[in-house]
């Protein structure tokens, strides 16, 4: 097998070299980013197309440290009404053959940097990295042409608990939304407003005050680079998601992209053994639809909580109490193509 290059240290990067070492490839080395790249989450959110990975890769470890909640909830903002709700759990497991955890950020890289014998090096050039190994795998890099305020601002904040930690939370405002789930210690939330709006306490129900008062912007979203790329790989040099896109940021448990990348790109390397270039190609050429769908979901899943026509929400609230309540089925037939995504199965 010949060697290989992991540049990054991101949650992708760490699957992609247990993916590599559970294909054969013994010679691989992790080197940190040139690159001033985002801080990691406080928590992530993993689906079923995740979690199997996980699960795969480090078993018997990675649902000690994660918390799997209940249920999925819709709530009014104000008055906290619950507007629709579908099982998690066990019902979940067994519709998607894996779990929805929700793990600390800093845990879960502490437990897969566990089982990685390789540690993460000083930074390398790219150019330097393609000279040394055959294969470099790009985990992220700084995204090109963003300045200035975004058109959406993202803000953070955890609370010790909330009376609906069970549960993750979506919580309907207008035309803003707040993303809630919970870890094994805290809780945490996940702000999205549109440029200069902001969140008015008097909007929000009394549980989330804590949370408005404790929240710290982090970042913001570019709708025009939430786009999809037609490349994943350049001569020698591999690209998971958060390398040819900016980070997912505007659904909780949608940025998951880069884990299928790593271990479709890992099955594709051993399959193709020595010859590079086919495998490169193959990989590419099964990721695209996925990234194409996965980026077309997103921008919908954007624009339609953020929508400030108040008779358009009034539209979609009808639709989601209806669907939930008189055909759950459909309700969720509409979340399959995210979880039920199984590369595992499809590239064993």
């Amino acid at each position: 097998m010949y060697p290989v290059a992991i540049i990054g240290d991101t949650l992708a990067a760490r699957l992609a070299a247990l993916a590599c070492h559970a294909s054969g490839f013994d010679d691989v080395k992790r080197y940190q980013s040139d690159e001033d790249l985002p801080q990691p989450p406080e928590v992530y959110s993993l689906g079923a197309n995740a979690s199997r990975l996980l699960n795969a890769l480090a078993p018997q470890t990675i649902e000690n440290i994660a918390f799997c909640p209940d249920r999925f909830q819709i709530r009014f903002a104000k008055s906290a009404y619950l507007l629709a709700e579908l099982p998690l759990g066990d019902f979940y497991r067994q519709r998607y053959g894996g779990p929805m955890m929700n793990i600390a950020g800093p845990a879960l890289h502490q437990c897969l940097d566990s089982r990685l014998s390789s540690p993460l090096a000083a930074p390398m050039a790219l150019a330097e990295s393609e000279r040394r190994h055959a294969l470099t795998i790009l985990s992220s890099r700084t995204p090109v042409g963003q300045s200035g305020d975004g058109d959406f601002h993202v803000f953070h904040a955890s609370l010790a608990d909330h009376p609906l930690r069970r549960a993750n939370v979506l919580w309907r405002g207008k035309g803003q939304y707040i993303e809630q789930v919970a870890d094994t210690d805290r809780v945490h939330f996940r702000f999205v407003t549109r440029r200069g709006t902001n969140f008015a306490f008097a909007d929000w129900h009394e549980s989330l005050h804590p949370a408005l008062e404790a929240k710290i912007q982090s970042h913001d979203i570019f709708v025009g680079a939430l786009t999809h790329s037609e490349t994943l790989f350049g001569g020698s040099v591999a690209f998971l998601s958060d390398a040819v896109a900016p980070p997912i940021t505007c659904k909780i448990d949608g940025a998951n992209t880069g884990l299928e990348d790593a271990w479709v790109l890992s099955r594709m390397m051993e399959n193709y053994e020595e010859d590079i270039a086919d495998g490169l190609a193959a990989y590419e050429r099964f990721r695209r639809p996925r990234h194409r769908k996965v980026m077309a979901g997103l921008r919908t899943h954007l624009a339609t909580l953020t929508q400030t026509s108040s008779m358009k929400r009034f539209g979609q609230h009808v639709g989601t109490a209806l669907q939930n309540r008189l055909l759950p089925e459909i309700a969720l037939q509409r979340q399959d193509w995210l979880y039920q995504h199984d590369v595992i199965k499809g590239f064993r």
